[in-house]
């Protein structure tokens, strides 16, 4: 599966990655399975030498919605009210409970942590200033967490 994924991704310099919750729902096992597969991902695409850069969830929930415990339904409205170029998702099914349903949710998940980089990368390069952000998506980007002790503007990339 990680050959498929690097392959997928032979072409992105910069890729993104939701850090898993340790505490997210179910057994140990699904929760060592999950960071074990994500682990994985992140080495073969490291040794690709691909500049990875990991956002935590709530993060990824406050950039997108505003809001950093948002649930799945505020994630899908987030999606709906976005007037930039994205994928047509009317034909899957509809999000209609806090929990999510796939792959709708997994598809608005992933678009949200593609525009945070997208997001970043544009203010790297000077494209957009961070002063012309909303204030929450500021605090995102100054954020310092235990991850992430500096700013993310700051702090490099994981790359080879």
């Amino acid at each position: 599966m990680c050959d498929n994924i690097v392959n997928w991704c032979k072409d992105c310099e910069y890729i993104a990655i939701e850090d898993y919750a340790y505490g997210k729902s179910g057994a140990m096992g699904l929760i060592f399975n999950v960071a074990e597969f994500s682990g994985n991902v992140k080495i073969s695409l490291f040794n690709a030498g691909k500049n990875l850069r990991t956002y935590s969830i709530n993060q990824i929930k406050k950039f997108f919605t505003a809001f950093g415990l948002s649930d799945k339904i505020s994630m899908y409205q987030a999606w709906e009210k976005l007037t930039t170029t994205k994928p047509d998702l009317s034909c899957l099914p509809e999000v209609d409970n806090g929990k999510g349903v796939s792959p709708t949710s997994d598809i608005v998940d992933a678009f949200a942590v593609c525009e945070y980089l997208r997001t970043e990368l544009t203010l790297r390069a000077g494209i957009i200033q961070l002063k012309d952000l909303p204030k929450y998506k500021i605090e995102c980007f100054n954020a310092i967490t235990r991850e992430h002790p500096e700013g993310l503007l700051v702090a490099p990339f994981i790359h080879k």
